[in-house]
């Protein structure tokens, strides 16, 4: 599996809208904190980052890049028949396949973090404690988790329906449309869905992380992780190729 891994990740490295995406990201991260920096200093850096990584436009810059760049040809070029039939089994082609998509994200956001550190440590008006820093990094850290969360969830989609299109649909309403979808029946209604969905719990542990208290609702965010990963297994493996 480790030569799959790294010949995917050469081909993938080589797609230009991944750097395209990572552009637009870090200018607009840049403007967010810009701009928070001129009314509130270090704090209002703090707050720039969170609101450009909470936001759809950053979401849609990384997510759909790198779903794009891992996922986009999979079915139509026939690259999974082709691995397949060299001995790699459907649960390996899956599991190598997320691999993929969660080492270009880290190294996409590993440049966000070091773009952001550079920032830090080279404007004298910032001065973050190493409290706020450490906290800063935990937020895009658990930002990557969520981003590599709707990729996930996609594959299952695209794996289970054996359409790149449904997948690519998936990967956008995950990224930009489900969260206003939930906060406008929450608005409607009396009950609090947002909070047990992945996005949820996750926001959930960050405020937990904040507080100074264990961030439980990791593990139920994780336990989702791994039953989308379950689900697509069982219909992968039942699904028929035409070799």
């Amino acid at each position: 599996m480790r030569n799959l891994l790294r010949a995917d990740l050469k081909r993938i490295f080589r797609v230009g809208l991944i750097y395209i995406g990572l552009l637009l990201a870090l200018i607009y991260i840049s403007y967010a904190v810009l701009e928070g920096v001129v009314n509130d200093g270090s704090i209002g850096l703090i707050n720039g980052v969170q609101k450009a990584l909470s936001g759809a436009p950053i979401a849609l810059f990384i997510v759909f890049p790198t779903y794009y760049a891992v996922f986009a040809h999979e079915l139509s070029s026939k690259s999974m028949q082709t691995v397949l039939g060299h001995g790699i089994t459907r649960n390996k082609l899956i599991i190598a396949k997320l691999l993929d998509a969660a080492i270009l994200l880290l190294c996409l956001y590993l440049i966000i973090i070091a773009a952001a550190l550079i920032v830090i440590n080279t404007e004298s008006a910032i001065v973050l404690s190493p409290q706020q820093q450490a906290s800063l990094i935990i937020y895009i850290i658990l930002r990557w988790l969520r981003h590599f969360g709707y990729i996930v969830f996609s594959a299952m989609i695209m794996y289970i329906s054996g359409s790149t299109v449904l997948g690519i649909i998936a990967c956008i309403a995950f990224a930009a449309i489900f969260k206003l979808v939930f906060n406008i029946v929450e608005f409607f209604s009396s009950l609090s869905l947002y909070d047990y969905t992945f996005d949820g719990l996750l926001d959930w542990a960050y405020t937990k992380v904040e507080v100074g208290a264990a961030p439980w609702e990791l593990l139920p965010a994780i336990c989702y992780l791994l039953a989308a990963l379950l689900i697509t297994t069982y219909f992968f493996r039942r699904k028929e190729f035409d070799f």
